[in-house]
């Protein structure tokens, strides 16, 4: 026999509380610094050939890896990426982010910079780096390095060891204690504001003294490394003109100079570091970073 069941109605359910509207206000970053990487850095290289040709490649390309390389031309190679030499060894600020601009050899056994006139220097550019805040170039962590094959260093009764080299901008940069004397020039990579004087000295001396005009042996001219920034995007660009000479190995026997005369490396790559402005104390203005090691890197703040 049918029938029915009577159920009763629920309650009505109880309004729930309103929600406080989400507060969209930017946080403090407290943390270290990122590439802001929707925005495609550029990067070029050039130099001068024997007939006064100059060459010349520009190329924008995304942040990657030094296995991301991209045929530029003329048998070189080339990437951008996040991190490098001061990362690998441990070496960067906490807060830091650390961008370079490499290079490789497509033919390990062709010269690099085809028909480079003697006296050449290679200027090296990235542009467009920007971060996800407001950062500065730590000028003083500039530093290019050059990694050689075994061979080459194995017959200049050199051990696999010396396969790396660094050029520095800081004079007593040592890298945590791997670089020195035996494979490095600390101090050639000078940082400029503007044009050089007339005065400057011309040729680096081992050991990051300036040697005057006297063409010291090796005789071998400082590189010049220079910042700048965007004032509207704050993006950060970085030139250095690096004179041929300085991609000879510190140890290299016969202090040669012309090319086609030592050994050149197989990869190079130029790099620095970056610090969000918050790192820095409120009374440093940004034209005064990079004076001098001591002003261009501040203390740490925050975790």
């Amino acid at each position: 026999m049918g029938g029915f069941r009577q159920t009763q109605a629920p309650a009505s359910p109880e309004k729930a509380p309103a929600r406080e509207a989400p507060d969209r206000q930017p946080r403090e970053r407290t943390g270290p610094l990122f590439i802001d990487d929707s925005h495609q850095p550029t990067i070029m290289i050039s130099w001068v050939q024997n007939d006064g040709t100059r060459i010349e490649f520009n190329r924008t390309m995304p942040w990657g890896t030094k296995n991301d390389r991209e045929d530029l031309g003329l048998g070189v190679l080339a990437f951008v990426a996040v991190g490098g030499t001061r990362i690998d060894l441990q070496q960067g600020h906490p807060l830091g982010s650390v961008v370079r601009v490499g290079f490789y050899k497509a033919d390990s056994d062709k010269p690099f910079f085809e028909n480079i006139r003697p006296g050449s220097v290679v200027e090296v550019r990235l542009e467009g780096v920007r971060f996800i805040e407001d950062a500065r170039a730590t000028k003083s962590t500039a530093l290019q390095h050059s990694q050689y094959q075994l061979d080459d260093v194995l017959n200049c009764g050199l051990d696999g060891s010396a396969i790396d080299q660094y050029n520095t901008a800081g004079a007593n940069e040592t890298l945590g204690g791997q670089v020195n004397k035996d494979n490095g020039r600390p101090g050639v990579m000078r940082i400029v504001e503007g044009e050089l004087p007339a005065d400057a000295p011309r040729y680096y001396q081992p050991g990051g003294d300036a040697a005057g005009d006297e063409n010291p042996q090796p005789a071998e001219r400082f590189a010049t490394v220079r910042f700048s920034k965007d004032p509207e995007t704050g993006a950060i660009g970085m030139r250095a003109e690096i004179p041929y000479e300085l991609f000879r190995h510190v140890r290299d026997p016969w202090l040669r100079t012309e090319p086609g005369t030592f050994f050149e490396p197989t990869h190079f790559h130029v790099e620095f570091e970056s610090l969000p402005v918050r790192a820095y104390p409120e009374n440093m203005p940004d034209t005064d970073a990079g004076k001098n090691e001591e002003e261009d890197t501040p203390e740490v703040v925050g975790p």
